[in-house]
């Protein structure tokens, strides 16, 4: 008998029709699985294949020859569990070729299937970008292959070869747009060739815009406020957190605080950022004589980069309590002039560094990379501007970095020590750096006019936390069970964060704050600026705890709408590394920072819910979205984005009582269900098309869900074109070949093809 759970939790999982398998046949073989995605699109599993939405095929044979199948009514990224919710649909689709001679600049680089909406662009990748060619001669095996780390380099590389084309980037420019705008996310984590997309904003790419806004731009006061914790050198510490650290600030449990944040890069550009600026030029000030922090790093030897005000004591904070921090407000810091301005490194430790230049050379940092006075790291300055009531960050100028050396005589040919000042040789830079004794070997490389990006301002804290237990002090890099450099752009205004306590007082300090900043991080840094942040912190007692915070053991965030799990590629690096805790550089893995999460994930929706583990599992994968938060920081970070709108079973309980049925409207369909109009499990060249059209025209397709039969009464019976497909019997099989090669290798039930007249391999559908 089969054992049944009759009362599942009534979860209210927004609806999200989409097609979850949609492509062309492949030219490579005769027949191919349709599970794993390949360049001609096919098994996407992206919920953004919806109404709305226009794909954007390469052909590659006479035809192109479209199938479409494996619709959707929601799903999360990542697909989680296996499948989103599977069920039958009736799509209406309008199909047009395109030419070579009528390709625009990007379509001449279309190797994968781009998605576009009236707001973004939507890249596709996957562990193996063209898996038939990696596995030609067995395509079964990238099932043994898959791998995030891999689909996620492919994606960067997609996404920056087609912003390149599309914008007429540079690869500098491409770099930083997409560090600050692109979000990177897990599409599917079940199809064997895993998934990753970047989703481009289109309005970024406004420059006209963005110079008339410059234009009408005024500078702005910096707004007087009392701060409890203002910027000095005495207040704050720089690369490290520390249990051993002394309170600048002792507060009572909801306690509201203005604390100023320095920029640990805004040495950059001193004239722009600390010149005028009290507060930061005491902290910055390093002459032959003076150096206003003179530790960096948790072993000083700058091994850790962020200049961190605090900490903050919690009275009767003890470990296994919770501190609970409201961020109520954060503000820019202008300049004396009245101006915001922020950095962004495209540094050795991004991203991008991991993978080849676009002319195909190995990405350089001087002594970092065995290349001595080679050096690709750019700097790109950044200007905050409003236009009307929204704010933006357009890059404002860009350099190479240069070969510096110190006030105290020491030369480094890349960024390699936190709080180093470039003496630049633009016209109008001020003495001040040289005349601290900092030198450069030669003079700087500029890109005066970088392409003027409209970047949206998200003002955000990139590292706040609580001192360990574990260690002394701890690098302020890789983030840790008690916070530190999370690097999530979520972490803003509007925010509650919730971290485990693990010494007296819980410790809290804070800094790293970026403009903006986008999932992933990719080439470095976020814009790095200078802010004031207010806050609400209070310390939740072991007594009052609610069930979900005995299990918290990570930084969780809160919103009004949603909650965010954060892990890492080690949960605990300390732990995992505590004898070394610098080992993490060396162990960056996306694929170990998503298990953490989904784990962590599902350890919190059960206890905060009371949600039993299918519930669980069902639940993530229809509505948690998993993203990149950082790949920049040692220990990679994953979020898993929560709706907490999906857990009101009572709404669902009064919906339902007062629900009546529909009826299937009535239409003309092209291609209706039936046994003869579709092929199950897979694509392939040599199939007959099911319809022949123009290129304009707009078809009606019916598909039925391959998961269909998993109770027949409710989605088969009755349905004449449904019935037909999944008869099976002993004398009868609707459908006999399933899969590429017949024996079940592939499952989605595809209905078509399609041709289109005129199509040829290299044009687009």
């Amino acid at each position: 008998p089969i054992t049944y759970m009759d009362s599942p939790y009534k979860a209210k999982i927004p609806i999200n029709m989409h097609v979850g398998c949609m492509g062309l046949a492949p030219a490579s073989h005769s027949s191919v699985d349709s599970i794993p995605p390949m360049p001609s699109g096919g098994n996407l599993d992206d919920k953004r294949i919806g109404k709305g939405t226009t794909m954007y095929y390469p052909v590659e044979v006479a035809g192109g020859l479209l199938s479409m199948g494996d619709a959707h009514m929601a799903q999360g990224d990542s697909e989680m569990d296996g499948t989103g919710i599977e069920t039958s649909i009736t799509g209406t689709f309008k199909i047009t070729l395109i030419k070579k001679a009528a390709f625009k600049p990007w379509m001449g680089k279309l190797d994968f299937p781009l998605g576009e909406t009236a707001t973004s662009w939507i890249v596709h990748s996957f562990t193996e970008k063209d898996y038939l060619e990696t596995y030609k001669d067995n395509p079964g095996e990238i099932y043994g292959a898959s791998s995030i780390d891999k689909a996620m380099m492919n994606t960067y590389l997609t996404t920056r070869t087609f912003v390149m084309a599309a914008y007429g980037l540079s690869e500098a420019e491409a770099n930083t747009i997409i560090t600050q705008a692109v979000d990177f996310g897990m599409t599917q984590l079940v199809d064997g060739n895993w998934g990753v997309h970047g989703i481009i904003p289109k309005g970024v790419f406004k420059p006209e815009a963005v110079r008339r806004a410059l234009s009408r731009s005024t500078p702005s006061r910096r707004e007087m406020q009392d701060v409890d914790i203002p910027l000095s050198a005495d207040n704050v510490h720089w690369g490290y957190f520390s249990k051993e650290l002394s309170p600048k600030l002792t507060i009572e449990s909801g306690s509201t605080v203005v604390v100023e944040m320095a920029s640990h890069h805004a040495c950059d550009d001193y004239d722009l950022m600390i010149k005028g600026d009290g507060g930061m030029e005491e902290i910055f000030e390093w002459s032959t004589s003076v150096k206003g922090v003179s530790r960096r790093g948790a072993k000083g030897s700058g091994d850790g980069v962020h200049v961190l005000t605090g900490p903050i004591a919690v009275e009767g904070a003890m470990p296994g309590d919770i501190l609970k921090v409201e961020i109520v407000d954060l503000k820019p810091r202008p300049n004396a002039q009245g101006k915001t301005y922020g950095s962004n490194a495209a540094a050795w430790w991004g991203y991008q560094a991991r993978a080849s230049k676009v002319d195909g050379t190995p990405f350089t940092a001087g002594g970092f990379t065995g290349t001595p006075g080679q050096n690709d790291e750019v700097i790109t300055i950044y200007e905050l501007f409003t236009d009307g009531d929204k704010s933006y960050a357009t890059p404002y100028y860009q350099f190479y970095w240069p070969t510096i050396t110190d006030p105290d005589g020491v030369e480094r040919d890349y960024i390699q020590y936190p709080g180093t000042c470039v003496a630049h040789d633009y016209k109008g830079f001020s003495s001040t750096v040289s005349d601290m004794n900092w030198t450069k070997n030669s003079p700087i490389t500029y890109m005066d006019s970088p392409y003027k990006a409209k970047i949206p301002i998200n003002m955000h804290v990139g590292c706040m936390g609580l001192a360990p237990a574990s260690h002394s002090s701890v690098d302020s890099i890789p983030p840790m069970p008690s916070g530190g450099n999370l690097d999530d752009k979520r972490i803003g205004k509007g925010t509650t964060m919730y971290y485990p306590v693990e010494v007296a007082g819980g410790l809290l300090s804070m800094g790293d704050a970026h403009m903006a900043q986008g999932d992933s991080e990719m080439d470095g840094t976020g814009i790095e600026t200078s802010i004031t942040g207010t806050f609400k912190i209070t310390l939740i007692k072991k007594a009052a705890f609610k069930p979900w915070m005995g299990k918290l053991d990570f930084p969780l965030g809160e919103t009004a709408t949603s909650w965010i799990v954060h892990s890492f590629t080690e949960k605990d690096y300390l732990e995992t590394y505590k004898d070394n805790p610098g080992e993490i550089y060396g162990a960056s893995s996306i694929d170990k920072a998503m298990m953490n999460t989904y784990l962590t994930t599902r350890t919190f929706v059960m206890a905060a819910y009371g949600l039993s583990e299918a519930e669980a599992n069902t639940i993530i994968t229809q509505a948690v979205d998993f993203g990149m938060t950082q790949l920049v920081d040692g220990n990679w970070g994953v979020h898993g984005i929560i709706p907490k709108g999906v857990f009101k079973p009572e709404a669902v309980r009064r919906a339902l009582s007062r629900s009546t049925p529909s009826r299937r409207e009535m239409q003309d369909v092209d291609i209706p269900l039936s046994a003869d109009n579709v092929h199950w499990g897979y694509f392939s060249k040599e199939l007959s098309p099911k319809l022949t059209i123009e290129s304009g025209s707009t078809v009606v397709v019916e598909m039925a869900s391959h998961h269909a039969c998993d109770d027949y009464d409710l989605m088969i019976k009755g349905d004449g074109g449904m019935e037909e497909i999944f008869e099976w019997s002993t004398s009868v099989k609707g459908v006999s070949r399933r899969g590429a090669k017949g024996s079940g290798d592939g499952v989605h039930v595809l209905t078509g093809p399609i041709a289109v007249e005129g199509a040829m391999p290299g044009d687009i559908l």
